[in-house]
C-alpha cells in the first residue's frame, strides 16, 4: 500500500517532536537527576537533619569548635544536641564589610524545590506510567519530624529550619587605622543592619521572620598581650577603648530591631576588674551579671596579673577566648536565650 504525500508528511512531522520531546526529556532527566533508570531520577539529594544555628563572625566563632580552648560551640552543640544542628560559619580575619561579601552564601535563601515531580515524572505520567510515592512526595515539614516515644526527642527530618542566627563581629572592624582589618564604626553599623535586614526584610531572598537573631560585642581585649604578640611576629592593634565603642555600636544596633545582645564586652571586663576576694557571676535567669564576696578579701585591691593586666584568665592572646573566656561566653548565651526565648530550652 502506498500512502499518499499527506500522511507521510503528517507521519515525519509526528515522529520529528516525538524525537525532539523524548531527547529533550533525556537531557533534562541527566542534568536535573542523573542518568535515566535511576533510582534518583529528578530527585535532589537531601540529607536529614534538625533545624539549625548558625553561628556567623570572625575568628573567634571559627575557633569556636576548637575543643581545645572548649569553643563556646562545642557546648552550644551539647546543649541544643537533638533539637538543632549548630553550624559553625565563623570567618578568620574577617571584618563586616568584607562578610557582606559572603553572608548571601551563609543565610540560606527562601525558594526550595520540591523533590521529585520533575519532567521526567510528568513525562511517565503521561505515557500512562507509574511513580512511586517517594519520587513525587514533598519535602516534609520541619514541624512534623517523628519524636522518640520515651524521651520526647526529635528524631532528624528532611527539612531545615533556621532557628536561632549568632551574629559576632567587631573585633577585626574596631582594629586601629592602618590595620588590615580596619572598619570605620559607621560601616560597622550599616553592616550589621545589613545583616539583620537579610532576615528580616520581607524583599530579601534570605527572608525567615520567624528566626531569632542574637548579637554579640566583641570582647575587651589586652592591649599589653597584643603588644607582645606583636613584638613576636606580629599582631593588628585592637584598643580595648575601641573595642568598647564598637561594643556599644553592636548594642544600639540590637536596640534599633528589638533584639537581645549579649555583652561580652562589659561581662568580660566586669571580670577582669573584680576586686580581689570578689567574683561575678552570671545569673541563670536573666544574663545578667552579679558579685559575691569573700568577706576576708573583699577589701583587697583589684586581682590584676602583673604581666598581662589579668586579661590571660579569658584570653590567648589579648583577643582571642581562651578555656575559660568560651565558658563565659557560652553561659552568657544560654542565659540570654532562656530570658528571651524560654521555648528553645532542651
Amino acid at each position: 500500500m502506498t500512502l499518499s504525500r499527506p500522511v507521510v508528511r503528517i507521519l515525519l512531522v509526528t515522529s520529528a517532536v516525538a524525537l525532539f520531546v523524548t531527547s529533550y526529556m533525556f537531557v533534562a532527566t541527566w542534568t536535573a537527576g542523573g542518568p535515566p533508570g535511576s533510582s534518583h531520577d529528578y530527585m535532589e539529594y537531601t540529607y536529614p537533619s534538625y533545624d539549625v544555628m548558625i553561628a556567623f563572625g570572625d575568628s573567634i566563632t571559627q575557633l569556636g569548635d576548637d575543643p581545645a580552648t572548649s569553643g563556646y560551640l562545642t557546648h552550644l552543640t551539647r546543649y541544643f544536641e537533638r533539637q538543632m544542628d549548630v553550624l559553625n560559619r565563623g570567618f578568620a580575619g574577617f571584618n563586616t564589610q568584607q562578610a557582606r561579601d559572603v553572608v548571601h552564601r551563609v543565610f540560606p535563601t527562601t525558594q526550595r524545590k520540591a523533590v521529585g515531580g520533575g519532567p521526567l515524572v510528568s513525562w511517565v505520567r503521561w505515557l500512562g506510567g507509574n511513580t512511586s510515592a517517594a519520587d513525587t512526595a514533598p519535602i516534609a515539614s520541619s514541624t512534623t519530624r517523628s519524636i522518640w516515644p520515651s524521651r520526647n526527642r526529635n528524631f532528624p527530618g528532611d527539612a531545615r529550619k533556621l532557628q536561632l542566627c549568632i551574629i559576632f563581629f567587631g573585633t577585626n572592624d574596631a582594629q586601629d587605622e592602618g590595620e588590615y582589618g580596619h572598619n570605620s564604626i559607621s560601616s560597622y553599623a550599616e553592616n550589621l543592619r545589613y545583616f539583620v535586614s537579610l532576615l528580616r526584610d520581607p524583599q530579601s531572598e534570605h527572608y525567615s521572620p520567624d528566626t531569632r537573631i542574637l548579637l554579640i560585642t566583641p570582647p575587651a581585649t589586652g592591649e599589653r598581650m597584643i603588644q607582645a604578640k606583636k613584638r613576636t611576629g606580629g599582631a593588628p592593634m585592637i584598643l580595648n577603648s575601641a573595642a568598647k565603642a564598637y561594643g556599644e555600636t553592636a548594642k544600639q544596633v540590637a536596640a534599633e530591631f528589638d533584639l537581645p545582645c549579649v555583652d561580652l564586652y562589659t561581662e568580660l571586663e566586669a571580670r577582669v576588674r573584680a576586686p580581689k576576694g570578689r567574683s561575678v557571676e552570671t545569673d541563670d535567669t536573666n544574663g545578667n551579671s552579679t558579685e559575691t564576696a569573700n568577706a576576708a578579701e573583699a577589701s583587697q585591691p583589684a586581682a590584676i596579673s602583673d604581666q598581662y593586666d589579668g586579661y590571660d584568665e579569658f584570653l590567648i592572646d589579648g583577643v582571642h577566648l581562651n578555656s575559660a573566656g568560651n565558658q563565659l561566653l557560652y553561659n552568657l548565651i544560654v542565659a540570654k536565650i532562656k530570658q528571651t526565648w524560654p521555648e528553645l530550652k532542651p
